[in-house]
């Protein structure tokens, strides 16, 4: 007898580690593209091994389809989603209402020049969109989207759908939240991505994801390039020269954390996906008249 799989969405938060970081740093970028395909390229090697469906959604930045247009025409050939994760990879709290505007503008009208399709979805960096930002879902739906992935929450739900549907002013705005497992006090695990995916044992991965369903969430899995990339490439010592001792010994520490656990990424996520079925690209659970605008 064959037991169902639990539902899933995988996807790909596609921003160019190099440039991403070296901009946070304050310094002027530079990009690593072999990094972003190598990592792209053993996740979707991953997927391909499961009986998961085979394509994805992928937030990419305005920044990798400018530099890296030949990696977002080549995903929506293969029948990705392209969807947008900010211009440079921008927190949105870090702007105000105008700039969160031509940034999406700005990188919607460089995502569909590669990838040549509507682009309708948005994930903030950071999942930046929060109670400080709530400005930001109106902002969205001027410029153009239809749904958006950046809530990270705990409160329980009893929709069937892994959406919820917000009601601006003039339309609606599809939101797929994300389940936050708490901990203490604000600080949470996200389930599932990034750091807590490369760093927690598969065993607590899979019963966080379990209880995420129990709770009325289709777990979202979240992957950066970087994530699975085995051969890891950091903003270097003497790229960093700009930058105060302090800050250079810093930068150095947090960059080795975010490194940590990349060989595991592969054989986690085949693991999981043994257990959970991915569904494809995020538009396709929307309303069939809401997918495409």
């Amino acid at each position: 007898m064959t037991t169902l799989r639990q539902a899933c969405y995988l996807s790909i938060d596609l921003e160019d580690y190099k440039h991403a970081t070296m901009l946070d740093m304050g310094l002027e970028p530079r990009t690593n593209p072999e990094q972003t395909w190598r990592g792209v390229t053993r996740i979707l090697s991953v997927l391909r091994e499961t009986k998961s469906h085979p394509a994805v959604t992928f937030f990419t930045t305005g920044q990798v389809a400018r530099d890296q247009p030949d990696l977002v025409r080549e995903m929506a050939a293969q029948g990705h989603e392209i969807a947008c994760h900010s211009d440079q990879h921008e927190n949105v709290y870090s702007l105000n209402r105008d700039k969160f505007l031509h940034n999406l503008r700005r990188a919607k009208d460089a995502l569909e020049a590669a990838g040549g399709q509507p682009v309708i979805g948005f994930r903030a960096p950071n999942f930046s969109i929060d109670e400080r930002t709530t400005w930001a879902y109106p902002v969205l739906a001027e410029a153009g989207f239809t749904y958006d992935s950046s809530l990270a929450t705990n409160h329980p739900r009893t929709k069937a759908e892994a959406y919820d549907v917000m009601t601006l002013s003039d339309r609606e705005l599809f939101v797929f939240p994300i389940y936050r497992h708490m901990l203490t006090g604000t600080h949470g695990i996200r389930v599932i991505g990034g750091t807590f995916f490369r760093l927690l044992p598969l065993s607590l991965i899979v019963t966080l994801m379990k209880k995420s369903a129990a709770l009325g969430y289709v777990p979202l899995i979240y992957l950066h390039a970087a994530d699975a990339d085995d051969q890891p490439n950091p903003v270097r010592w003497n790229e960093m020269r700009r930058l105060p001792y302090a800050s250079r010994c810093a930068w150095s520490l947090r960059q080795q954390q975010w490194l940590l656990g990349a060989h595991s990424v592969a054989d986690k996520l085949r693991s999981i996906l043994t257990l959970f079925a991915h569904q494809g690209p995020m538009q396709t659970a929307l309303p069939v008249h809401t997918a495409v605008r």
